[in-house]
């Protein structure tokens, strides 16, 4: 039985825009070689933003230090909210132990120095078991933000502040529509 080799959805994206631009260069007579087509592939590869190399043990530590720094350094969150990042726990299954991270948004104002609605992107360190730890890598860490069902690859994925902002507004319009009722 012969089983196709299974590949990140990253990798089948390169390999068939690769495929797609030699075609049509084969279409308009220009072939590539071997060696060229690889140095393509390699320029439509995604590079990490987030890189995850810093992460050690413990790993509780170095994970949250590395979200300080990217939510304030490299994504520049700061810049338009303030947040606080709490530790929430962890979890193991047969193959991985999972550590999990809340930062919690607010966009204070002149208006309303307390914040009326806040906004939470949960983040997910996986330390997987089933390899060994000289080839084990680095360990993955996704995150999703509050109210939305998919989960985002730290590496790959830049959390923007306009995300964040929607979370906030979906709040505060829940609110005003609740005072509208006159419930309370």
């Amino acid at each position: 039985m012969n089983i196709p080799e299974i590949k990140p959805y990253e990798e089948q994206a390169v390999d068939t825009l690769v495929s797609v631009i030699n075609r049509a260069k084969e279409t308009l007579g220009v072939r590539q070689t071997l060696k060229q087509l690889a140095k393509s592939r390699d320029i439509f590869t995604p590079q990490a933003k987030v890189p995850l190399t810093t992460l050690k043990c413990p790993l509780v530590i170095t994970s949250e230090q590395l979200l300080r720094q990217t939510i304030e350094k490299k994504w520049r969150l700061t810049d338009v909210f303030m947040y606080v990042l709490k530790y929430i726990g962890s979890s193991n299954d047969e193959c991985s132990q999972y550590y999990y991270f809340e930062a919690v948004f607010s966009q204070p104002t002149a208006a309303y120095p307390i914040p009326q609605a806040t906004a939470s992107v949960y983040f997910r360190v996986e330390d997987k078991h089933i390899e060994p730890p000289e080839i084990r890598g680095v360990p993955l860490m996704t995150f999703r933000i509050e109210g939305h069902r998919s989960d985002h690859d730290v590496r790959f994925v830049t959390l923007i502040p306009d995300w964040i902002l929607a979370v906030i507004q979906m709040k505060i319009k829940l609110f005003r529509r609740i005072e509208e009722l006159r419930l309370f």
